[in-house]
């Protein structure tokens, strides 16, 4: 079976030094721009939405595997209420192929407000051109983890806030130091590390980590933010995840990823569930729920 996909990759920790620190949220003033309509894209389907970035409408992905919010670097170039910081001597890390700029401008997203906040700025052709929209920018849990939001695939449903009604699990595992979920979850008796990423398309995981085994290879079309190609993957026979108590992803066909790529949950195997996302007082990154 031949199979053309779409993934797009997350971005890695990419640490910043000497820049400024987000200022902490303020009540967003009102908009005549819609912040609050959020949409799906149709041919990868990651969650898009737009925000006001230096006065400015973008429309930016939100993207659970990212540590770090980012602009594209033709969308950057257009905003006049902003500064760029000097990252001559800046030590970064992480998977693009170039040192990003850093610019500091106002930011207002899912009801909060920071006058000031310090975005990433890199290329994201590959990226961009993966997607029906193309985006601005992506949100990553810098911004992400401090709002609630919630991903109901049930009802084809995307918007900032709680899902009324339903009760919730927390998922399996650990956060990391930026908030990101590495999820401990069960699938035919093993036990597996994925990071929970609504900015790939699919799953993928290490072969030898896969109990039911592979199904052939297929064809993918993979970028990150520099680059697409079109690659040879192998598929995994579909199987079930445990990712909380009484929440089970059914059938879930991950492909297997190459040396060094990360195991990562992506938006396919989220088909028919409810992720929430919601922010607590003692953990400033909050918390991941599925609806049971």
């Amino acid at each position: 079976m031949k199979t053309t996909l779409c993934i797009l990759a997350m971005l890695i920790a990419m640490p910043m030094a000497n820049a400024d620190t987000p200022s902490a949220p303020q009540p967003a003033q009102e908009q005549q721009v819609d912040l609050q309509t959020m949409i799906r894209d149709p041919r990868c389907g990651q969650v898009l939405v737009t925000c006001m970035i230096g006065g400015q409408p973008m429309r930016m992905m939100l993207d659970t595997g990212a540590t770090h919010t980012v602009l594209h670097t033709e969308s950057a170039a257009k905003l006049t209420q902003a500064r760029w910081l000097d990252t001559s001597m800046m030590m970064f890390r992480g998977n693009a192929a170039q040192t990003p700029k850093i610019l500091i401008s106002s930011l207002d997203a899912g009801g909060a407000s920071a006058p000031e906040f310090p975005f990433m700025v890199l290329p994201l052709n590959a990226v961009r051109q993966a997607l029906v929209e193309p985006i601005d920018g992506i949100l990553g849990m810098d911004v992400l983890g401090g709002l609630v939001f919630t991903f109901d695939l049930r009802k084809n449903e995307y918007y900032w806030g709680m899902p009324k009604g339903g009760t919730m699990e927390q998922l399996y595992g650990k956060q990391d130091q930026f908030g990101r979920l590495l999820m401990q979850v069960k699938s035919s008796g093993k036990e597996l590390q994925l990071l929970l990423d609504t900015g790939s398309s699919i799953t993928r995981v290490r072969e030898e980590d896969w109990l039911p085994g592979s199904a052939g290879e297929i064809s993918a079309q993979v970028g990150d933010v520099n680059e697409a190609a079109s690659v040879k993957v192998k598929e995994g026979k579909p199987a079930d995840i445990e990712v909380a108590r009484g929440v089970v992803l059914k059938g879930v066909v991950p492909i297997f990823g190459q040396e060094g790529q990360p195991p990562v949950l992506g938006m396919d195997a989220l088909k028919g569930q409810v992720l929430i996302h919601l922010p607590l007082e003692d953990n400033p990154y909050g918390v991941f729920l599925m609806q049971k």
